[in-house]
């Protein structure tokens, strides 16, 4: 369709979690233990837990591949980064939404990280999580 416009994409959830998974009966996403705050007891460290990211979104259409990333807000440096994720969306009004578990975090010293989200290589969203020693 020549000359069609579609809706930028929107993000509509970015949220860190202890655990998140799909009910295969009613396709919805249950995400428990959301959290911003990482305690290590010291740096630099890689944090040992697994953590989980819920997304959601729309705006999409075709081929996409989304991209995830953890940023120090510090120095602007990628500390960790995922292969890219193929998603095919048919329609841009339709909501597209997944957990991922996220790859070990490392973390050089105390403060704000960002984990970001990006589509087709364009960042689109993030959310901060800070790391605290004890």
């Amino acid at each position: 369709m020549t000359g069609a416009s579609f809706p930028a994409v929107q993000l509509h959830a970015l949220l860190l979690a202890d655990h998140i998974y799909q009910d295969r009966e009613s396709g919805k996403y249950v995400i428990s233990g959301t959290f911003h705050q990482l305690n290590v007891a010291a740096f630099p460290a890689t944090f040992p837990r697994t953590i989980g990211l819920f997304v959601s979104m729309s705006g999409l259409a075709g081929s996409t591949d989304i991209g995830i990333s953890l940023v120090d807000v510090t120095t602007g440096d990628t500390l960790v980064s995922t292969q890219p994720l193929g998603i095919r969306c048919d329609s841009p009004d339709a909501v597209v939404s997944f957990g991922v578990e996220l790859p070990p975090l490392l973390l050089p010293h105390a403060g704000c990280y960002h984990v970001q989200l990006a589509v087709n290589g364009s960042v689109i969203g993030h959310t901060p999580v800070y790391a605290i020693g004890s």
